[in-house]
C-alpha cells in the first residue's frame, strides 16, 4: 500500500510538472499562437498527464488510454466545430457500463460508426409547420371511426321501497336508463362544437344550430326516438349532439346583418383636406402587436365597411341560394318552388344562347360579351343541410383530436325528437352525433358491429373504402386521374 502511494505522489508531481510548462509556454507565446495550436497543447499536455498517470496506476477500473485520447480528440473536435462553425467528420463509439467488477467491462467499445458531417438545416420554419399540421391531420383522418358501442360513465341509482339504493343495471327488469354523464366529456365535445363554428357555410349565413343532449333525463327522452341500436349509444354514450339545419334563415337578416355591422372596420376618418387619414395600425397574426379591438376585427372577412346597399344585396343573394324566405310556410313552399322553376327555365335559354353563340358569328357581334349564366338553386332543406354537414364534420374530427369517439347517426324518428327537445318547425334534423368514451372490450371479445354486422374500426383497422380510382376522374367524369 505504501509503494501505491509513492508511485501515486510521483505521477500527481509529473502532471503539475507538464501542466506548468505548457502554462509557461501559452503565456509566453499566447499572442503568436493561434486558438488551434494552443488548443493542440492543451490536448497533448492532458494526454501526457493521462500517460504518466497511467504508467504508475494500478490495475484499470476505468476506460483504456486509447479510449481517453479518442475522448480528448473528440471533444477537442467538438470545441472547435462550436467556436469555428464548422462540422468534422468523426467517430462516435457507444460505450456499454458493465456491471461487474473486472476492468475489461467497463468502458467496452461496442460498435464503431462513421458519422459524415450533417449539412446545416435552412429549412423555412414556415413549411415546417405546414409539414406538421398536414402529419397532424392526417393521423386525426385516419383515426376517426364510426363508434358501435360506448363505455358508460356511472350508473344511475334509484330508490326502492325499502328505501335503499341500488343501480338500475342489477334490476333486470328495470327499463334501459341512461347512464350519468363525465362532465369533463361533456365539456371537451362543447369546446369541439365552438371549433366547429369554423366551418364554412354560404355567405357566411351559419344557417344551423345545436343542441347537447348530456344530462340522464333528455338522453333517456331522445333514445326513445331512435332507431333500434342508436337508442342504447344516446343512453350510453357522455352526450349527444343534434344538429339543426335552419331552412328559414333569411328569418334572420336582422341578426345577419348587425352581425357583419359588429365585425366591420370603422370607417376611415377624414382629414382637413378631404382625404382618407386611415392610421389604423393592421393586425398581424404572428407578431399580436394591435389592440384587442383591431385584432377582432381584422379577423372577420367582412371587415371592410358596407354600405347599407351592399348588405341588402347579401341578403337578397341568401334569399335566393337558400331558398328561406321570410314568409309563412305555406306561402314559402310554393313560392320557393315557384322562383327554383323560373331560375331553371332562364339558365336553360342562357346555356342554349352561349352555344349558338359560338357557332354563329353574327350572334358574336349582336351579344359581344359573355351571356351570364345562372346558378342551380337548391331546396331550402337541401341548402341548410348541406351546409350544417360542414360543421358537423368539423365537430367530428374536433373530438378525435381529443381522444373522443363519435357515432353519426340518422336513424331517428325526427317528429319525435322535435317533440322532446321542443325544436321549432323551420329546423330540419339531418343527423345526431353520439360522443363519449369508446367501450373497453376484453381480450377474447369480438370487434363491435353495427345493426348491419359491419365493423367500424375500433380494432385500429380502417373501415373499407372503393377504391381511388373509382371515386377521383381526371378532367372528365370516368376518366382515370393520370397525374404521372
Amino acid at each position: 500500500m505504501t509503494g501505491h502511494n509513492n508511485k501515486t505522489s510521483l505521477a500527481l508531481l509529473l502532471i503539475i510538472a507538464v501542466t506548468v510548462v505548457c502554462s509557461s509556454v501559452l503565456r509566453r507565446h499566447g499572442g503568436n499562437f493561434d486558438r488551434i495550436t494552443r488548443r493542440t497543447i492543451v490536448g497533448c499536455s492532458s494526454f501526457m498527464s493521462l500517460s504518466v498517470a497511467d504508467a504508475f496506476a494500478p490495475s484499470p477500473t476505468f476506460p483504456s488510454r486509447s479510449f481517453r485520447l479518442e475522448g480528448i480528440m473528440m471533444v477537442s473536435a467538438c470545441k472547435m466545430h462550436n467556436s469555428m462553425g464548422t462540422s468534422y467528420p468523426h467517430k462516435t463509439h457507444h460505450v456499454v457500463l458493465s456491471s461487474s467488477t473486472t476492468g475489461n467491462d467497463v468502458g467496452h467499445h461496442t460498435a464503431d460508426t462513421e458519422k459524415e458531417p450533417t449539412p446545416v438545416n435552412n429549412s423555412n420554419p414556415s413549411t415546417l409547420n405546414n409539414n406538421h399540421l398536414m402529419d397532424g391531420f392526417d393521423s386525426v383522418v385516419n383515426k376517426r371511426y364510426a363508434c358501435t358501442r360506448f363505455q358508460r360513465y356511472q350508473e344511475p341509482t334509484h330508490n326502492t321501497e325499502n328505501g335503499t339504493e341500488e343501480s338500475a343495471a342489477t334490476n333486470a327488469n328495470a327499463v334501459p336508463q341512461a347512464a350519468i354523464s363525465d362532465q369533463s366529456v361533456v365539456k371537451s365535445a362543447y369546446k369541439c362544437l365552438e371549433l366547429s363554428q369554423r366551418a364554412p357555410t354560404g355567405f357566411n349565413a351559419q344557417p344551423y344550430r345545436v343542441i347537447l343532449v348530456h344530462s340522464k333525463e333528455d338522453k333517456e327522452r331522445l333514445s326513445q326516438y331512435c332507431l333500434g341500436r342508436n337508442a342504447d349509444r344516446v343512453r350510453d354514450s357522455d352526450c349527444t349532439a343534434v344538429f339543426l339545419a335552419d331552412r328559414e334563415c333569411g328569418r334572420d337578416g336582422k341578426r345577419y346583418t348587425n352581425f357583419l355591422v359588429d365585425n366591420m372596420d370603422p370607417p376611415p376618418r377624414q382629414n382637413e383636406h378631404g382625404t382618407s387619414d386611415d392610421t389604423r395600425p393592421l393586425f398581424n397574426s404572428m407578431t399580436r402587436s394591435a389592440s384587442t379591438t383591431i385584432a377582432k376585427a381584422n379577423t372577420s372577412r367582412t371587415r371592410r365597411p358596407l354600405s347599407s346597399k351592399a348588405l341588402l344585396k347579401l341578403r337578397m343573394l341568401i334569399m335566393l341560394f337558400s331558398s328561406g324566405y321570410p314568409l309563412p310556410r305555406f306561402l314559402n313552399v310554393p313560392f320557393s318552388w315557384g322562383v327554383r322553376t323560373a331560375v331553371s327555365i332562364l339558365s336553360f335559354f342562357a346555356r342554349c344562347l352561349q352555344s349558338m353563340k359560338q357557332r354563329f358569328r353574327i350572334l358574336s357581334k349582336l351579344f359581344p360579351s359573355d351571356i351570364q349564366m345562372l346558378p342551380t338553386l337548391s331546396s331550402a332543406e337541401t341548402w341548410a343541410q348541406k351546409n350544417t354537414m360542414l360543421a358537423a364534420m368539423i365537430y367530428m374530427l374536433a373530438c378525435t383530436s381529443r381522444g373522443l369517439a363519435t357515432c353519426p347517426m340518422e336513424g331517428i324518428d325526427a317528429a319525435g325528437v322535435r317533440k322532446v327537445l321542443v325544436i321549432p318547425r323551420r329546423y330540419s334534423i339531418p343527423l345526431i352525433v353520439s360522443t363519449g368514451t369508446p367501450y373497453r372490450r376484453s381480450v377474447n371479445e369480438i370487434s363491435e358491429t353495427d345493426d348491419v354486422g359491419m365493423s367500424h374500426g375500433d380494432d385500429g383497422n380502417f373501415s373499407p373504402r372503393y377504391s381511388l380510382q373509382e371515386v377521383v376522374f381526371g378532367n372528365n367524369f370516368g376518366v382515370t386521374c393520370d397525374l404521372t
